[in-house]
């Protein structure tokens, strides 16, 4: 045979070969990214893509149930099911149930990581008890509290919730006006901590004077009254820390945005004509009120000049909010009553015009009043009365419901609560109002916070009782796993 046609053959049998091989890694790796993507043969030949869910619930080890059909995995677990509603049933033994119907997107992730199953007879342990309790609130991070009886400047931080309480007595005697005696006669009427928990600004007032402070939690001998420290600031309206160390803070005062050093004690303004504002990282979001004009801007801290976001009438109510979630930024505005949400990677900066993203523009069956933003930043709650829009940043809808109370608080980062004033109900639930649990029957009290530690393992919460006509208070601690 001539040897090069044998040649030839050879070449073109290593060609087909490669040619082969080459085909089947293409089509292996279609699959395998087809498959990744969600796309799956049914039954019937027929193809289909498919969204992945991801469960996760606290405890774990629930069995779960989807479209009433048990599944063998016990969270947690990710399962991939068709596009549309599906009807989640979490269970475990000894725990109540927890239930949702989610819409799942073909090729995307749906996270059901939140939900939590609360133990039906749970350990009850009493820590305290209090005469005359003023006030207990809750760090946002749920790590520390600060509490105080009534009429004292002898306050308390507690810490370390995970397991064997800790507490420390800070006085802040003579820090406000009038409180040299040890005596305390203020309400407090805003208090907020700093991202460490070293620091908390408080705002103080009665019948005469209105006082803004910013304690140190760690030397009480550190802290500062602004209203005094800082003479030529007056009429402060709101404020807020500027960074997480609690070393600086943005006052409204008099229409102007103040920065105040807490070091040099010394004042820079930022910004004029300042009706309303809110604040994350360097991103000031305010209402502008001129004689000729009302806009919202947006200013980052250090550029010469805001952007314009929106123009808005005289008569509209404005509430204004910032967040970042999954490395996006989100900036939310209502007008009177329909909201305005923005997306982007970054918030435009001076000398650029406003080009963020609209996602979401919707008409609200509320007026806002007040914005609140969850610390996990994926949760954004616009409350008007005891009616709430709940934004949620995951999924980018929001869920709209009467909270029945005019506070609103988180019990960890998915769960809202508030305590039914005359049953004493302590009542909470998801973020969207669904799986209402009632956690304690009959000695809640409304005016103080509650907390899930971090480990999950504890509820805590003050409760009130009443004997021979007179009401004391208790710490109590309650196990969830």
């Amino acid at each position: 045979m001539d040897i090069e046609k044998i040649r030839k053959i050879r070449t073109i049998k290593v060609l087909i070969v490669d040619l082969i091989m080459t085909i089947s890694v293409v089509v292996i790796v279609a699959i395998l990214v087809a498959a990744v993507a969600g796309w799956r043969i049914n039954s019937d030949f027929t193809v289909e893509q498919n969204g992945l869910v991801s469960i996760k619930t606290r405890p774990t080890g629930a069995s779960v149930n989807i479209d009433d059909s048990e599944q063998f995995q016990t969270s947690n677990m990710s399962k991939m099911l068709t596009g549309g509603e599906h009807k989640i049933v979490i269970q475990k033994e000894g725990y109540e149930s927890w239930e949702k119907t989610i819409t799942v997107t073909p090729g995307w992730l749906y996270r059901l990581e939140y939900p939590r199953l609360f133990k039906q007879d749970r350990e009850k342990e009493e820590l305290r008890t209090y005469a005359n309790l003023n006030f207990f609130y809750v760090s946002p991070d749920r790590s520390a509290a600060i509490y105080a009886e009534e009429n004292t400047t002898e306050w308390t931080l507690v810490t370390n919730f995970n397991g064997n309480l800790k507490y420390e007595d800070i006085n802040i005697q003579g820090l406000f006006t009038n409180t040299e005696n040890g005596e305390f006669k203020y309400k407090i009427k805003h208090l907020e901590w700093n991202e460490n928990n070293e620091r908390i600004l408080v705002n103080v007032s009665n019948d005469k004077l209105d006082e803004w402070g910013i304690i140190s939690l760690n030397t009480a001998q550190k802290s500062i009254n602004i209203s005094n420290d800082f003479s030529d600031l007056k009429d402060i309206s709101d404020a807020k820390f500027e960074d997480s160390s609690g070393k600086g803070v943005l006052a409204l005062a008099e229409n102007k945005i103040i920065r105040l050093d807490l070091n040099s004690k010394s004042m820079t303004k930022i910004l004029d004509d300042v009706e309303s504002f809110n604040f994350r990282d360097n991103e000031i979001i305010y209402l502008e009120n001129k004689s000729d004009s009302r806009k919202i801007k947006l200013y980052h801290i250090g550029d010469e000049k805001a952007v314009d976001v929106s123009d808005v009438d005289n008569d509209k109510t404005v509430a204004l909010a910032l967040t970042k979630f999954n490395s996006q930024n989100y900036l939310l505005y209502t007008n009177n009553n329909r909201i305005f949400v923005y997306r982007a990677a970054d918030y435009p900066r001076s000398g650029s015009n406003f080009n963020m993203s609209l996602i979401n523009e919707n008409d609200l069956g509320i007026i806002p009043t007040e914005v609140v933003v969850s610390k996990n930043n994926e949760f954004i709650v616009f409350r008007e009365g005891s009616r709430v829009v709940v934004y949620d940043a995951e999924l980018e809808i929001w869920n709209e419901y009467d909270y029945g109370d005019e506070k609103v608080r988180f019990l960890d980062d998915f769960l809202l609560y508030r305590v039914d004033s005359a049953s004493k109900k302590f009542l909470t639930w998801d973020f969207d109002s669904s799986n209402v649990r009632t956690l304690v029957v009959d000695c809640g009290n409304n005016s103080f916070d509650a907390l899930i530690s971090e480990n999950e393992r504890y509820f805590y919460y003050i409760g009130s009782f009443s004997e021979e006509g007179t009401t004391y208070y208790k710490l109590i601690r309650e196990k969830l796993q």
